[in-house]
């Protein structure tokens, strides 16, 4: 099915930039709903609660990148899959600041010079809110779909295969 966005001219930056913004939101879904399965068995089946400060399952990624990180290092039975896990979480950490601000910052009526959008966001501090710029260049979507597409492979895979593991477990 095709269709054409209200407004918007075809084969314009600013198509481009919704296409890519909505791979992003899209693939990005996929690929987290694996992390919190994995999250969920490394927390219940692997004993990840019983780590030092991780009684709750975490819930922000940044915690949950955290978690698996220490669950890889410190838990024994994951050793087969450490670099597997590593691997994982260096391509989340890759390219989460940019999915970050794309889907909480909004566009500026800046001028796009070369396919490189303008983009603020509000960032929320201890009591007063900031406003961060940023810029998106439409030629590094390559680079952010080529780890969200890796990601969308790996990421399923490796949480069915610890969860696989963890079935086999005394």
């Amino acid at each position: 099915m095709s269709f054409n966005l209200p407004g918007v001219k075809q084969d314009s930056d600013i198509e481009s930039l919704f296409k890519s913004v909505g791979f992003i939101v899209v693939q990005w879904g996929h690929c987290e709903q694996s992390l919190e399965l994995l999250v969920n068995t490394l927390h219940r089946q692997f004993s990840g609660s019983k780590l030092p400060k991780r009684k709750k399952m975490p819930r922000q990624l940044s915690s949950k990148l955290d978690f698996v990180k220490e669950c890889a290092l410190g838990i024994p039975e994951l050793s087969p899959f450490q670099d597997e896990l590593e691997r994982l979480v260096h391509d989340f950490e890759d390219i989460k600041q940019t999915r970050h601000d794309l889907i909480h910052g909004a566009i500026t009526d800046d001028p796009v010079m070369d396919g490189v959008f303008t983009f603020i966001r509000l960032q929320a501090d201890s009591d007063i809110h900031e406003v961060k710029h940023f810029q998106y260049d439409l030629h590094d979507f390559p680079r952010i779909s080529k780890i969200l597409l890796r990601l969308g492979a790996d990421s399923p895979k490796v949480a069915r295969r610890i969860f696989e593991a963890s079935q086999k477990m005394p």
